[in-house]
């Protein structure tokens, strides 16, 4: 799969994401080193939100929680359920699960 359309959310010191923060990846692999980065390096570098239904921003990501993920789907439109679930496994890599 090309595409990927992913719901970025930081761990508890965040908020849920909303539909209008949906992010278009060109890769699995882009995807896994976003939420690398923004957990990271995010209190100091700003990272890439390239927001499909608003325009794009680069943003620093402080305080981002070992509880982040994105979860990703398979297009633009269909947010019910996600394909896939990136997050940060036991000993600080990250790891990608179907859902």
């Amino acid at each position: 799969m090309g595409r990927w359309y992913g719901l970025w959310h930081g761990g508890n010191g965040y908020s849920p994401p909303q539909p209008d923060d949906l992010e278009e990846f060109t890769s699995l692999a882009e995807a896994r080193s976003k939420l690398t980065d923004r957990h990271r390096y995010g209190y100091w570098q700003p990272s890439h939100f390239a927001f499909t239904h608003r325009e794009a921003a680069d943003v620093l990501t402080p305080c981002v929680g070992e509880d982040c993920e994105i979860t990703l789907y398979g297009s633009a439109d269909g947010l019910d359920y996600p394909d896939r679930r990136i997050f940060l496994g036991p000993r600080g890599g990250v790891r990608v699960e179907r859902c």
